[in-house]
């Protein structure tokens, strides 16, 4: 029988921290868009019992929305909850550095509920991922096609690139927003 896992996930500054219990495995990501696939990727393979994050309103929407559409229970804790958890262990002040670890304790000790994310928000959450990928492919194919050596076709290449970027943000945005909105994310 294998162990349960909980984990505590912290996004702060450039950086989103990952502390696993009982294991007490830790790693870090950059905090964009390749360091929360890479965070979801691992913890799909680890497949935790619960997925514990601090409800900020930052990139932890991000992560949220990566975990949902890939079917992994996590709940969104309000900031005071986690403060008085800190202080009934006697953590006095925060401190940033322990913050995954006191979440994964938190999701191992208290089992808060996981978020209960509509199908049709998950449907429509892979949709505008699976789209802003496919965008982020094509701008970097058309990143290869700069030649400095023709004017006319870095042109038409950096005209092309206006327009793909402008729909890249287009698609971010909309997946930003529906994560944000989401009442399930309160």
């Amino acid at each position: 029988m294998t162990e349960a896992k909980f984990v505590g996930v912290d996004v702060k500054g450039n950086s989103i921290e990952v502390a696993v219990r009982p294991t007490d495995e830790l790693w870090t990501a950059h905090a964009g868009d390749e360091g929360v696939a890479e965070v979801a990727d691992r913890l799909n393979s680890l497949r935790p019992e619960l997925v514990v994050l601090e409800a900020r309103g930052r990139w932890e929407l991000a992560v949220a929305g990566a975990l949902a559409t890939m079917g992994l229970p996590f709940a969104m804790i309000p900031p005071n909850s986690i403060r008085d958890f800190a202080r009934a262990l006697g953590r006095t002040r925060r401190d940033d550095q322990l913050q995954a670890g006191l979440l994964a304790r938190f999701a191992e000790l208290v089992h808060p509920d996981p978020q209960n994310v509509p199908t049709e928000v998950v449907q429509h959450l892979t949709e505008l991922q699976n789209r802003r990928r496919e965008l982020l492919e094509m701008v970097t194919l058309e990143r290869t096609r700069l030649n400095p050596a023709s004017p006319v076709i870095n042109k038409d290449v950096q005209s092309h690139l206006q327009f793909l970027e402008k729909a890249l943000a287009f698609m971010s945005e909309q997946y930003n927003r529906t994560v944000r909105l989401g009442r399930v994310w309160r």
